[in-house]
């Protein structure tokens, strides 16, 4: 939807399927995702059923059927959750957030690679940061489980970990449409603090 999105997803076209997930990448609330495909028809043949109780059931001619793209016959109307802010507030709107939290990004995982102790395990490809500091001595998978218990504990930030190639690491995610450079900024402060404090103990 943005420049620097499309830089950085430059060949999607070419996927016969994408997953989205709007309650991410377009501030819509939780549980809304979606399936994108270039053969329809595949998707309906893989899930279309029919039984008996469905006899009564016909779909008028020129109409999208949705439950026969999905294993779930019946759903609420989760794609009102994505068009109905985009009409509200238009593409630009999302268009302008999404390229401020990919910037927010870049501006995060520069300040973790000028800052002493830490590391980041990978270059961010979109809003997600996953970092490390390193210790003098000890540990450094106990010491980061450490720093994320005090980060958390500390009711600032709520940031989550992973293992990636077996080693723990913290992620930073930067989507919230209320998260803006204040915002990135206490939160490397936080992130900074509680890696000295901890690295003093």
């Amino acid at each position: 939807m943005c420049e620097e999105g499309e830089k950085i997803l430059g060949g999607i076209e070419r996927s016969d399927s994408i997953v989205l997930d709007p309650h991410k990448g377009l501030f819509i609330p939780y549980g809304t995702g979606s399936l994108l495909v270039k053969k329809g028809e595949l998707l309906r043949r893989a899930h279309m059923l029919n039984a008996d109780y469905l006899q009564d059931h016909t779909t008028p001619e020129g109409e999208v059927n949705a439950s026969e793209y999905s294993p779930e016959l019946s759903r609420s109307f989760r794609g009102l959750r994505v068009w109905l802010p985009l009409k509200l507030f238009g593409v630009q709107a999302f268009r302008e957030n999404l390229a401020e939290k990919l910037c927010l990004t870049k501006w995060m995982y520069r300040r973790f690679l000028e800052e002493p102790g830490f590391e980041c395990v990978a270059v961010p490809d979109l809003s997600v940061i996953a970092f490390r500091y390193r210790p003098g001595s000890g540990s450094v998978d106990a010491f980061n489980r450490q720093l994320l218990d005090k980060i958390v504990r500390s009711k600032k930030l709520f940031l989550s970990s992973t293992l990636l190639n077996k080693k723990f690491v913290i992620r930073v995610c930067i989507l919230s449409f209320r998260t803006h450079q204040a915002e990135v900024e206490e939160a490397f402060e936080i992130i900074k603090t509680a890696a000295r404090e901890l690295a003093m103990d």
